[in-house]
């Protein structure tokens, strides 16, 4: 179980600043609207949910 946290947790909080990241870019710097914001929401959470899925196969088969 801790093994999976060491890789869990960070993750997760570059998930967290990849999100904020692109969001300050998107209402910021390229101006776009809630629906780039949106659509970057669900790409952050499925390449986050897709990473952590792989890394959890690849840690069992070890």
């Amino acid at each position: 179980m801790k093994k999976r946290l060491k890789w869990i947790v960070p993750l997760c909080l570059l998930a967290v600043l990849v999100l904020i990241l692109g969001e300050c870019l998107i209402g910021l710097v390229w101006n776009l609207g809630m629906t780039a914001s949106r659509i970057w929401l669900i790409v952050v959470i499925v390449a986050t949910c897709t990473v952590s899925v792989w890394l959890g196969i690849r840690n069992e088969k070890e």
